[in-house]
């Protein structure tokens, strides 16, 4: 601790509940990390009935937990009503959901606000703070921060962070994630440099474990498979040898550990690690990290500023809980009270409102097969920008606060009215996002191909924001979101039908023709048109809309594929082409999807780049023996049984414990063989295996997990030849390549299976 009253300028790192009440850390202009102490009382709210509130005082003096409570009035959201409510302080930090806990046996759900959220975040809520502020910090002879004076925004476009220390640790032995392995190798890398700990001794290895922290002393530990595995063992040993390890800065603190969880989310099952984080450092798994795996640390970094979230719990929050955060923050500064479960219930609707309602987004299907010369426009942040724009919020759709005569705007088609009082928590809270996200987009224009360092922070940065705000539309209407309402999400909705079409008769009545339209952006073509005039067409419909769009560029050709089921028909969010400017663009399709072996993935990217010259469909057409020939060794390759099957592996996602699988699926085979390992899954985690037999008629296990997989087992030459025909079916149809026509090309069996032929078998008998 500090012996004499000082003035640290530096940043705000790390934050986290102590004896004292909160533990803080700084990181100083020259490098000094200093630790403080700053008194806090977290608080909640109970709004009661009079018999209720009379309780309280008895209630309170039996709690386990010290607490004390005034009275205020606080607003509610939805009606807009001050409400008298007690004021709850609780006076350990480190027990808050004690106090909480022991108070909701008393009383319903609905009487609690603020009751929910993480001591760090109150804090930071309270005093508008935030991790990685830069500002002066007054620290007194007994290490209390006494005041602060901050230098710094949290929505600053530009900002200076602090000088971060990083030490990454992993499994030297990647070949397959460490849940499958029983012998961890750690490799360490710090300052450019890289070290293997290979001792044979757990005592020496975890004292070399040691040395490195000391000499590097991170700011932040950055793991692969850290939270699940990594961390979880070397705690595990430093216990069973007795030898205290160094991954706290705080030596006075425990490590803090969470759970695993498995959920549905989005029509399919996740999986979450549970979460091993540390006291006056970071610890960031990158495989357990959504923000990480999605946009770097750069973008971590923009978002722990942003949502005034800890790094470490940012760093595993979904962008759900961190747009959330943004909205707990605005009505704290708002003394907004927040529910500590979703209470608004749905709105009663008519059988003709509700066929209005439950639509999404507007989409036009595409025609099949190759187009020259289509132009692409996008809305920019589009529904992001309707919720700002039009006031599209839970308390503002249908509020209770406006009357008839007071309505100054309504929602297309389901006529909800908007409130005209107050702008809502939502576009409040959004509106510095969507500027954030358009100046990074405009500054990594500018440093492409000019500064590759600038150009990646503000891509990163850019890209962390994206994920916020599309997924700020669906937690409008999610089921659990304190803030979210179903009429919400049903507005947006609207006023984006309502700018699709809008766009398309603008289009229209110049000429153009609508090709297709999915939810945000439209194919357009017309004859002759040149940059500029789709350009001035972008302009006209911004103007109109009141939403700015943008030409994402001109395709020399691009393909809509035929579904898989109907090759009559398209599939909205398949398609691939290449730009005029020489770049290719591809959704949907095997070369861009996850669940796609790498050399299926190869053969289709390759056959694309034998494409890319080509100006028109007849040019394309003309290429056509070129591609095949382009394709043909990837076949032979595979068809040989000489391809590499680290090429061949399959990632899917289980969606149940082994044990409860009733089928005998690939799924369902690998599920069993990892148990059987001695790993357990659980449901939403990922398998990586290669198939061997997918009839399982010669090989009943069907396919091996990667963990157990060996090169002697070779792999289903047929199913993977299938996969990669299938691949090049996407690109070749429209010529008249269906999956038939590509077996006779390349000389395979119409079967998986060769039969012999018809006048060789007996006549009373046939066997298929």
């Amino acid at each position: 601790m500090m012996n004499r009253q000082s003035l640290v300028s530096g940043w705000l790192f790390d934050v986290y509940p102590s004896e004292q009440g909160l533990t803080l850390w700084l990181i100083g202009r020259s490098g000094e990390r200093i630790p403080c102490w700053c008194r806090f009382l977290p608080s909640f709210f109970l709004h009661l009935n009079a018999s209720d509130a009379k309780r309280v005082p008895v209630l309170a003096s039996r709690c386990p937990v010290r607490v004390s409570f005034t009275q205020t009035t606080r607003t509610e959201i939805y009606s807009g009503d001050a409400l008298d409510v007690l004021y709850v302080h609780v006076h350990d930090t480190r027990r808050f959901q004690d106090a909480v806990r022991y108070f909701e046996n008393f009383f319903p759900h609905f009487a609690f606000f603020n009751s929910d959220i993480p001591v760090e975040q109150l804090f930071f809520y309270e005093t508008q703070l935030f991790p990685l502020a830069l500002g002066d910090y007054s620290i007194n002879q007994n290490g209390e921060l006494t005041e602060w004076r901050l230098n710094d925004d949290r929505e600053a476009l530009e900002y200076e962070l602090p000088p971060l220390s990083i030490m990454l640790v992993r499994n030297a032995n990647d070949f397959v994630p460490p849940k499958y392995q029983k012998n961890i190798l750690l490799e360490i890398s710090y300052e450019n440099h890289s070290f293997l700990l290979e001792q044979n001794d757990p005592r020496e290895m975890l004292e070399s474990f040691n040395w490195h922290l000391h000499r590097c002393d991170p700011d932040i530990l950055l793991t692969h498979y850290g939270d699940s595995k990594l961390l979880p063992l070397i705690a595990g040993a430093s216990q069973n040898f007795e030898v205290p390890l160094l991954l706290n800065r705080d030596d006075t603190a425990q490590y803090r550990t969470s759970k695993e969880s498995s959920f549905f989310q989005y029509g399919k099952i996740v999986h979450k690690d549970g979460a091993f984080t540390l006291s006056g450092r970071w610890h960031v798994d990158a495989d357990n990290s959504f923000t990480m795996s999605n946009a770097n640390l750069d973008g971590l970094l923009e978002m722990t500023r942003l949502t005034q979230m800890c790094g470490q719990r940012q760093g595993r929050a979904s962008i759900g809980t961190s747009m959330s955060s943004m909205q707990l923050s605005w009505a704290y500064r708002n003394n907004i009270l927040i529910p500590a479960k979703k209470r608004e219930a749905e709105d009663f609707k008519s059988a003709e409102i509700l066929l209005l309602a439950d639509r999404g987004g507007l989409i036009f299907n595409p025609p099949v097969g190759y187009h020259e010369d289509v132009a692409e426009l996008d809305f920019v942040s589009m529904y992001p920008s309707i919720m700002v724009n039009h006031n599209v919020s839970p308390e503002t759709i249908n509020c209770r606060c406006c009357s008839p005569d007071d309505i100054r705007s309504r929602v297309p088609e389901l006529d909800y009215s908007i409130c005209a009082k107050r702008t809502g928590i939502v576009p409040e809270t959004l509106r510095a996002v969507v500027k954030k996200r358009a100046y990074y987009k405009r500054m990594k224009k500018f440093y492409k191909g000019k500064d590759e360092t600038l150009f990646k922070r503000y891509d990163d940065r850019q890209s962390a924001l994206k994920w916020m705000l599309v997924s700020c539309f669906g937690y409008l209407g999610y089921k659990n979101a304190r803030f979210g309402r179903i009429e919400a999400h049903e507005s947006v909705n609207a006023f984006s039908r309502e700018a699709i079409l809008t766009a398309k008769e603008i289009a229209e009545s110049r000429g153009y023709r609508l090709l297709h339209a999915i939810v945000d952006c439209v194919w357009l073509k017309k004859e002759g048109a040149a940059q500029r005039d789709y350009e001035e067409l972008a302009e006209e419909i911004s103007r109109r809309v009141g939403i700015d769009i943008s030409l994402e560029g001109i395709y020399r050709w691009l393909l809509f594929p035929s579904s898989k089921t109907d090759p009559q028909i398209t599939t909205a969010n398949h398609y691939v082409g290449w730009y005029r400017s020489g770049e290719c663009k591809m959704r949907g399709i095997e070369a861009r999807r996850r669940d796609t072996p790498k050399f299926v993935k190869d053969m289709q990217s390759a056959m694309l780049k034998a494409m890319a010259d080509a100006q028109t469909k007849d040019e394309l057409s003309a290429l056509v023996p070129d591609v095949l020939d382009t394709a043909r060794p990837f076949i032979t390759l595979l068809r040989s049984g000489r391809a590499n099957p680290m090429d061949l592996v399959m990632r899917r996602h289980i969606t149940r414990e082994a044990d409860e699988y009733s089928t005998n699926t690939v799924s369902a085979v690998v599920a069993k063989m990892i148990e059987a390992m001695g790993v357990h899954l659980s449901a939403g985690e990922s398998i990586e295996f290669i198939i061997l037999d997918q009839s399982g008629r010669k090989k009943p296990e069907k396919a091996k997990p990667l963990a157990l997989y060996a090169f002697e087992d070779g792999y289903d030459i047929e199913q993977y030849t299938e996969f990669a025909l299938r691949a090049m079916e996407t690109l070749l149809l429209p010529f008249g390549y269906d999956l038939q026509r590509l077996k006779l090309e390349f000389g395979i069996q119409k079967t998986k299976r060769p039969l012999p032929a018809l006048q060789e078998l007996p006549l009373f008998r046939i066997e298929i």
